[in-house]
């Protein structure tokens, strides 16, 4: 008898075994088919994960196209301007919360749970944390550029005073840090790393015939004690090179040329993406990594066009395969929005797509926060959550 049942327990261990293995196996194959086909990536997203979603059962927020409002998604929330009100909306389309801003020509910029606002060529600064004001500030000058850090720490370039730029750097309680003066040149962007230590600014010197494009990084540390020793590296790009856009991943500065993207760190200069032709758009605004739309040269996914993430680590690729051709290219931390025209495809950055959205109606622009996203149209802004 004891013979009898130790065998049938071996039977129902290699049945066991056997089961498992073509569970492994099964699961195996389907992920290879998912990632490596594009074509039965697209059914089993629509059919099988339902991430297909049309614009019939989102919530929206009803505007007013002659009341001429701003829209902006950050952290979990939807944030519009209009007469001088800054108006908070939840995923469902609720209104959270109202603010008085004065505010007619609005800029943004958000870092988790805060979010920046300000009159581009204006006076008045807001920061808003969660879904209440910070503090308020009303500048000498005339603001043109913004940041803001995980921490709440913000910087702020303003023209319009005696000198070309002034580059000031707020705390978290809005209290000043310290202040850069800049002559004979202009500052087009800044930021600050995320440990509060260093804020850089893109610095276009203009003077000659040579447009003479730097990146600056100043040590905030320095800058409120010793300033004439605060600025610790200079980085220089090539006569007829233009610096769009930086920002910070740890503490290297992701840097966005009109002709690649470099990684400055520690004053040494790394290529990590050479635009040309065949590159149609680009972004940094992810959390270490950056994207771009190319043609499909590989031949690795069945499809015209690919979006390619790129670790800034590790310089290694993920790819999602595009079908036709892009619009334009949104990007918020670990999420990237595409927009085909009428379709929208939220994919994350290891290349798996988050959400397909589909509408009837020409869509205006597009907005992404940590956890929803708006599209806006000229009559209203439909809200996209569980990105």
């Amino acid at each position: 008898m004891n013979k009898k049942n130790t065998k049938n327990k071996k039977i129902k261990k290699i049945i066991l075994i056997v089961f498992l293995a073509i569970v492994l196996l099964a699961v195996i194959v389907v992920v290879g088919l998912y990632l490596g086909n594009s074509t039965i990536r697209l059914w089993m997203d629509k059919y099988i994960l339902k991430r297909d979603i049309g614009e019939e059962n989102l919530p929206f927020i009803e505007i007013e196209e002659s009341d001429n409002v701003s829209a902006f998604a950050y952290s979990e929330y939807v944030a519009t301007i209009s007469n001088s009100t800054l108006t908070l909306y939840n995923s469902d389309a609720n209104v959270v919360t109202t603010i008085d801003v004065t505010v007619t020509n609005p800029k943004f910029c958000a870092n988790g749970r805060y979010l920046l606002v300000a009159d581009e060529g204006g006076e008045d600064l807001y920061l808003i944390y969660n879904n209440s004001m910070q503090w308020h500030k009303q500048l000498e000058g005339n603001i043109t550029q913004i940041t803001v850090n995980q921490n709440g720490a913000v910087g702020v370039v303003i023209t319009g005073t005696t000198h070309k730029s002034v580059i000031i750097e707020y705390n978290i309680n809005g209290n000043e840090e310290f202040r850069t003066y800049l002559s004979t040149s202009t500052a087009t962007d800044v930021a600050i790393s995320e440990d509060n230590k260093y804020l850089s600014f893109v610095e276009i010197k203009t003077t000659g015939t040579v447009i003479e494009s730097l990146v600056k990084t100043i040590s905030i540390e320095k800058a409120k004690t010793t300033p004439n020793e605060s600025m610790i590296y200079t980085y220089t790009t090539n006569s007829n090179t233009l610096i769009l856009k930086i920002k910070y991943n740890d503490n290297k500065i992701v840097t966005y040329c009109d002709d690649g993207i470099h990684i400055f760190s520690n004053g040494n200069d790394e290529e990590i993406l050479e635009i040309d032709n065949k590159i149609n758009f680009a972004d940094i605004n992810l959390n270490g990594h950056i994207c771009y739309i190319s043609e499909n040269k590989s031949g690795i996914l069945n499809s015209e066009y690919e979006l390619k993430i790129k670790n800034i680590e590790n310089k290694k690729d993920n790819i999602h395969a595009i079908s036709s051709g892009v619009k334009n290219l949104y990007c918020n931390n670990d999420i990237i929005a595409v927009s085909l025209g009428n379709e929208v495809e939220f994919v994350k950055t290891n290349g798996w797509l988050a959400k397909k959205f589909t509408s009837i109606q020409n869509i205006k622009d597009i907005t992404i926060g940590d956890s929803v996203a708006g599209i806006i149209y000229k009559n209203k802004i439909e809200i996209i959550s569980g990105l």
